[in-house]
């Protein structure tokens, strides 16, 4: 069985990741299967998976503390996971939320995750400043949902509309003052990807993670054909690609995100990184 880190797998409290299911279900696409984190935990090792993110996001203030007390207890209750924090700008406890994250004590989680498209905030805001500066000292790692997609065929609220705040325009200057933080781009940027990818060129610190982007993008869709990625550039950044599945998230079985890695036409050892020694190295996992 091919050995899997899965880089981008969310973890919800029950109740949450059920309205969360519901909107999904509304707006988005069908959820193929309504997995809590418990079940996930289950579920993975038998495709595979010998470690997995947590990733969860605050939609509103006031929330992330509660959010990444869970978070850390989950970490604890599953060693194999790679448990993240969240925050919202407009927090009361902004600051002291993000070295509480960070720091050794209480928590130690392994860096915070933004979802811009839903947040909706500019993360070019100076008031982020803080948490980036802490970021790059305790040398953690920021998951940013910071692209205009996945947009697939199968959305079914056309009338949806995007967070102004989205799209790599408004990560450029973060990066520009901030170059040495490490980034983790989900969904290879779409519907930017090209752009991301250089920007990942650029960046040695910037890397992308495959879910929901490289499962449609070898396909014969409307999506496939708004993003026009070559295998050529799989391989120069084979380095800095991850595999995500944005399980339970997803409307198609996990199989689906692994094959689309098999059916790639490249090397074994290219393949290995995408799977999991990338993550090894960038989640700084030791090898088993």
């Amino acid at each position: 069985m091919q050995k899997i880190i899965d880089a981008h797998v969310h973890g919800f409290p029950n109740n949450l990741f059920n309205a969360i299911w519901d909107y999904f279900e509304k707006n988005y696409w069908p959820i193929r299967k309504r997995f809590f984190l418990d079940e996930i935990a289950q579920y993975l090792p038998s495709q595979g998976v010998e470690a997995f993110t947590i990733l969860n996001y605050a939609h509103k203030p006031n929330i992330s503390e509660d959010l990444n007390n869970w978070s850390h207890a989950m970490g604890k209750k599953y060693p194999q996971t790679i448990p993240f924090g969240t925050i919202h700008p407009k927090d009361s406890y902004f600051r002291t939320e993000i070295l509480r994250i960070l720091s050794l004590a209480p928590l130690d989680l392994n860096g915070i995750k933004l979802q811009l498209m839903v947040a909706d905030f500019d993360p070019n805001e100076k008031g982020l400043d803080f948490m980036y500066e802490k970021l790059i000292q305790f040398d953690k790692i920021l998951v940013l949902h910071a692209g205009t997609g996945p947009v697939t065929d199968m959305i079914l609220n056309k009338q949806l509309d995007l967070s102004t705040h989205v799209g790599i325009a408004k990560l450029i200057p973060v990066l520009e003052r901030f170059p040495n933080l490490k980034i983790q781009i989900p969904h290879l940027g779409c519907m930017e990807t090209i752009e991301f990818f250089d920007l990942a060129t650029q960046y040695k610190r910037v890397y992308l993670d495959t879910s929901t982007a490289l499962e449609f993008l070898f396909e014969n869709t409307q999506f496939s054909k708004q993003v026009d990625l070559s295998l050529d550039r799989l391989i120069d950044l084979q380095d800095k690609l991850l595999f995500g599945s944005d399980i339970p998230n997803i409307p198609h079985p996990y199989s689906k995100p692994v094959l689309a890695v098999e059916n790639l036409p490249l090397k074994q050892e290219i393949k290995d990184k995408i799977y999991y020694k990338n993550a090894q190295i960038f989640y700084k996992i030791p090898s088993s």
